[in-house]
């Protein structure tokens, strides 16, 4: 989420928000993200996305930098456009994932910007009611509601269509029992990878074995724990990849290989 400084207008009209939205897409394409939702008001805007390789600062400093020196030449200003550093936090629980979407897509109602949700143009609301993936990739969504498409459809709409709105306390709690954890990508790696992988409790004969990309059945619960350990710090997973010698494939297999599991949820 990031806000407009003091608060202050980020969108003056369509255009603006034109222009953001292809920005938004060119970065997608140029970076690789999945983009699973996104609303913008006239003074902030959300975006709900997964990375990739690509960390979220330098997503974000592109989509800032190319939207404030556009809103600035238009609008003849020379403020920052933005306030204070954008916020970001993990979702890493599906219910927690669409209570955010939810709140999303209903912000421009309790902003008095729309009566329906249906009625706001500025949000992804228009891809999932459309049932159709382009900027927005809403099969993951709807394959979190069903494996019928049909039926995912037309249930998303008989959930968003609740009116009692959800709001940053309730969004939070569910959070909180999902571990909820804070990004920041530029200063969050507090410890690095080798020290993560020593304190899943590894020996040393074993860390070694891990370090040389070993494949031993008996050490991929320790492997499973790095991974997840390491996307909370904000590391992307080649960097992870790379520092126990296997591919991003085989992270990713390994993943896999654990019933309801999502590690790479945090840092895809």
């Amino acid at each position: 989420m990031q806000r407009g400084n003091n608060k202050e207008n980020i969108f003056q009209n369509d255009s603006d928000k034109k222009f953001f939205i292809a920005e938004l897409a060119n970065s997608k394409k140029m970076y690789g993200f999945k983009m699973y939702g996104y609303v913008l008001l006239d003074n902030h805007y959300h975006l709900l996305l997964k990375v990739g390789e690509v960390p979220l600062s330098k997503i974000m400093q592109r989509l800032n930098s190319l939207y404030s020196r556009y809103y600035n030449r238009v609008h003849e200003r020379i403020d920052h456009l933005f306030g204070l550093r954008y916020k970001a936090l993990i979702i890493d629980d599906e219910k927690y994932l669409f209570a955010v979407l939810r709140y999303l897509h209903w912000n421009p109602i309790r902003a008095g910007l729309a009566r329906q949700v249906a009625d706001y143009r500025w949000s992804s609301d228009l891809f999932y009611r459309n049932n159709k993936s382009g900027l927005v990739d809403v099969d993951y969504i709807y394959s979190s509601i069903s494996k019928n498409r049909k039926y995912a459809a037309n249930e998303y709409l008989r959930l968003i269509k609740d009116e009692t709105v959800a709001d940053y306390d309730q969004i939070n709690a569910i959070g909180k029992n999902s571990q909820k954890v804070l990004i920041d990508d530029l200063n969050c790696r507090e410890k690095p990878l080798d020290a993560i992988l020593k304190e899943t409790g590894l020996s040393e004969e074993e860390f070694t074995l891990v370090k040389e990309g070993t494949r031993k059945r008996d050490l991929k619960p320790y492997k499973l724990e790095y991974i997840k350990k390491a996307c909370r710090q904000g590391y992307t997973l080649k960097e992870i990849a790379d520092n126990i010698n296997i591919s991003i494939t085989a992270v990713h297999k390994l993943n896999n290989s654990f019933e309801n599991n999502d590690a790479l949820s945090r840092c895809q």
